[in-house]
């Protein structure tokens, strides 16, 4: 460790260490299925939105500054196929794409992670 702390002379400053540091923890993650926001069923569409006006000089879109934006997204919603048509896009933003879950099964997982005992 260097104690030298750039204001000259033989400074030390002393080392503490801080409250959880080098503690290991053991986590159980779990890949889940988003589900649709009206019925909770297994979701099969993920929509996403992007804020209204010209996103691409939005900062705080995350289209901002990118010539394909098709990817981009600032809001999703996830339905199944009885709830896909006339669902309305939230407020500020306007749609971007539809991905169709089958198609793109790494869009419609999330992870749920889980603290566990340590293996024995």
């Amino acid at each position: 460790m260097n104690n030298d702390s750039g204001l000259g002379g033989d400074s030390v400053i002393e080392y503490m260490p801080l409250k959880g540091e080098d503690a290991v923890k053991y986590i159980k993650r779990t890949m889940r299925r988003h589900e649709c926001e009206v019925c909770g069923e297994a979701a099969d569409f993920r929509f996403s939105y992007l804020l209204e006006g010209d996103c691409r000089r939005n900062a705080a879109s995350s289209a901002y500054g990118k010539d394909d934006c098709s990817w981009c997204s600032d809001a999703e919603r996830f339905v199944c196929k009885d709830h896909q048509s006339k669902y309305p896009a939230p407020d500020g933003h306007s749609w971007a794409g539809s991905f169709p879950l089958a198609n793109f099964p790494h869009l419609g997982l999330y992870a749920h992670d889980e603290e566990i005992k340590a293996p024995s």
